[in-house]
């Protein structure tokens, strides 16, 4: 099939196939780029969203994620800090609007918050949705919450959660061991339930293959989310990820075309590793990113928000907040 065909079947709703997704990562790059293109223009026209994230409580996480420097499990030399406080939090989202970032999200360390940091939680976000001057979205990274924990910050003004899958189901166990994907997918399932739009993702760039990549898309597909982040690994000193290769600019510009086309009407969100890329990044727009997140990461630097201002201006975007589908 051409790839022109196969990008207007998509159009018209059909979802290709695991064997058609790893056929399209060997296609002619120009014309991979130009389907891409084509997907996100069709359901997204050239927005493009800015989010923003908290490192709300960092350090001493009890996993072992491979590649993160917040794992007791690795001297990564990384400060232990608590949660933030409620009034800490509403000044960060009050700052975030006024910069005309379109959601801020509270992100914490550890396999899950307690009820009374959860309470925290809700406190901020419940004074931030009311105070009528912050226009921002709330999002939430909390780690493996249960049901009632999502109704109670859904109620308190939280409208989307974030939790990555990281990578394939079949590579995931090769990067952690303390907690499962099936967990993870339980997880996102009751935010689900609760009425939370999903935000999940991955980290590209951990040793995994080409193969593996497409189980992501297709597994994120499956979850049904709204928001994919790729994060390309800026491995981290410390930790068993810290020698790993960097992997090239096409192979990026590949994956992430991969990804419009099995999730074409999914916003496509670049997450971490942007310094690491940051000579080409806005190419990525082309090949299917639709929204990234600016300033700084959980524990590593990013790009200011008027850094990113510019780069899409220059790309012709729109910088534009992407409602759920």
């Amino acid at each position: 099939m051409q790839l022109k065909e196969l990008g207007e079947k998509i159009i018209n709703g059909y979802k290709i196939t695991r064997e058609e997704a790893i056929e399209l990562y060997h296609a002619p790059l120009e014309e991979l780029k130009e389907s891409a293109t084509k997907l996100t223009r069709h359901f997204f026209k050239d927005d493009l969203e800015f989010c923003c994230i908290s490192n709300g409580k960092c350090g001493r996480c009890t996993e072992d994620c491979k590649f993160c420097s917040q794992s007791r499990f690795y001297d990564t030399q990384i400060d232990e800090a608590p949660l933030k406080t409620a009034q800490e939090f509403y000044e960060e989202a009050k700052d975030s609007a006024k910069k005309g970032i379109h959601r801020y999200s509270i992100v914490t360390a550890g396999v899950r918050l307690s009820q009374k940091e959860i309470d925290t939680v809700a406190e901020a976000f419940d004074r931030i949705q009311k105070d009528s001057d912050i226009k921002i979205d709330l999002c939430g990274s909390l780690g493996l919450l249960d049901l009632a924990d999502f109704k109670k910050l859904k109620a308190s003004g939280m409208t989307r959660y974030h939790c990555n899958i990281e990578s394939s189901p079949n590579y995931f166990k090769k990067i952690c061991t303390t907690h499962t994907m099936e967990q993870k997918e339980k997880t996102i399932a009751m935010a689900k339930e609760a009425g939370l739009e999903i935000c999940s993702g991955c980290i590209i760039g951990m040793g995994e293959s080409i193969e593996d990549r497409v189980d992501i898309a297709l597994e994120l597909r499956k979850i049904g989310v709204d928001s994919a982040p790729v994060n390309v690994l800026n491995p981290i000193k410390g930790t068993p990820l810290e020698d790993q290769a960097p992997i090239s600019e096409e192979d990026i510009e590949r994956t992430i075309a991969v990804f419009r086309h099995v999730l074409p009407d999914v916003v496509l969100r670049l997450a971490g590793g942007r310094l690491k890329i940051q000579s080409f990044f806005t190419n990525l727009y082309d090949f299917g990113i639709n929204a990234q997140i600016t300033g700084d990461m959980l524990t590593t630097a990013g790009l200011t928000v008027n850094d990113d201002i510019q780069a899409v201006i220059k790309s012709n975007k729109v910088i534009s907040k992407i409602a759920a589908k």
